[in-house]
């Protein structure tokens, strides 16, 4: 296998026992798998009272998706939907306190998973993989014309 396509395969292979470690603990907290749950309250646990769009935006997920995800977590108690002021045809996501705690649950998964990542690494080493992943980044969205995508990666 050629170096491009062993990284390619490590990233899969990384992404993939990332996603091994977070998935018992995600089921027990009453996350539906593979439908951005965790993420999604994660970033409504830092700025809430954004549109849908917004969030589908922010969350690189697509607006059908995240309806229907959002339809689910307003079943469970995580989030409401209230009508934007002076607009009648659209409406802010806003966590709910049941949302905060599940967020806050999430929010220790991830850093204890982000502490066994990158576990004897050091800054430079991790500033590296930093950088070369937002090249890589950089270089898949170069064309797309998805607003949001073309932004600077945090």
């Amino acid at each position: 296998m050629d170096r491009k396509g062993e990284i390619r395969d490590l990233l899969f292979r990384v992404e993939m026992a990332r996603k091994r470690l977070l998935r018992q603990d995600f089921t027990e907290l009453g996350f539906t798998l593979g439908r951005g749950q965790p993420r999604i309250l994660s970033f409504l646990y830092e700025e809430d009272h954004i549109t849908q769009s917004e969030l589908a935006k922010r969350c690189e997920l697509d607006v059908t998706t995240i309806s229907r995800t959002l339809d689910k977590m307003v079943g469970a108690g995580w989030i409401r939907r209230l009508a934007k002021p002076g607009c009648r045809r659209s409406v802010l996501i806003e966590i709910t306190e049941e949302g905060r705690k599940k967020a806050e649950a999430v929010r220790v998964l991830f850093a204890r998973v982000d502490d066994r990542i990158w576990e004897d690494f050091t800054e430079e080493e991790m500033e590296g993989i930093r950088q070369g992943l937002r090249k890589i980044y950089k270089n898949l969205c170069r064309e797309e014309e998805v607003p949001g995508h073309n932004e600077p990666v945090s």
